[in-house]
């Protein structure tokens, strides 16, 4: 069997708690999950924070991350530690929620967008995508770079927390609205979950693009799935 570790590098328990709740388990994998230790912010909100997670959850990973087959990163972002684990274990399958949400969408739509949390994510996230395409986003506005695939980060203005602590109609709205304006203004079919926190919220994209046949890709089931393939090519 492929044993999965899927860490979640802030220290916000319920987070994880919801996504061990709601994440597919795919044949023949047995999933642990972790949450960021002490030290670790509840929130990761911008480049800061994603450095203080890296610091506080790298050498406890590196402690437990031995004992798996795979390691998926449970947060939307370039994030440091993938490849500072990358680094740490080589030719372990590790991966990130970001790149792998990525990856799905290509395959099921000519052009996609991310909803996320704070408005600092559209130009971090946008930077991401332009370096996973291999590309630089211009640093005067990086958030208005686009390719013919790429169609923007829409933000919701609710931090990871705050998804689940502010009332649920406001949240299903705002995450609503976001998906619309990328799919009617920019022309996405596929619409990327932006933060680990979202999973579950599909059902807020589809009514907020009401009749309009769009792809929802959960960026952690996406995660788990692809690190499924990966770990029985690196056990063949």
């Amino acid at each position: 069997r492929c044993l999965f570790l899927v860490a979640n590098p802030n220290s916000s328990k319920s987070i994880t708690d919801t996504l061990e709740q709601l994440i597919s388990r795919p044949p023949g994998c047995d999933i642990t999950f972790f949450t960021g230790p002490e030290g670790a912010p509840p929130s990761i909100n911008d480049e800061e924070t994603s450095v203080q997670s890296e610091q506080a959850c790298l050498e406890v990973l590196k402690a437990q991350g031995q004992d798996f087959d795979a390691i998926l990163v449970a947060c939307y972002s370039d994030h440091p530690l993938v490849k500072s684990l990358r680094k740490h274990f080589p030719g372990k399958a590790i991966i990130g929620i970001f790149e792998a949400s990525m990856a799905h969408a290509l395959l099921l739509g000519s052009k996609f967008g991310i909803v996320t949390t704070g408005q600092a994510w559209e130009a971090l996230l946008t930077k991401g995508v332009a370096a996973f395409f291999g590309s630089e986003a211009p640093a005067t506005n990086p958030a208005s770079w686009r390719n013919a695939r790429f169609a923007g980060v829409a933000s919701t203005g609710f931090s990871a927390t705050e998804l689940h602590e502010a009332h649920p109609d406001d949240v299903s709205r705002k995450i609503g609205e976001a998906a619309r304006k990328l799919v009617e203004e920019e022309g996405a079919e596929v619409i990327c979950l932006g933060c680990a926190g979202m999973t579950g919220m599909e059902e807020a994209i589809r009514k907020g693009v009401s009749d309009q046949r769009v792809e929802v890709i959960d960026g952690v089931q996406a995660g788990v799935n692809l690190l499924a393939g990966l770990a029985r090519r690196n056990m063949a």
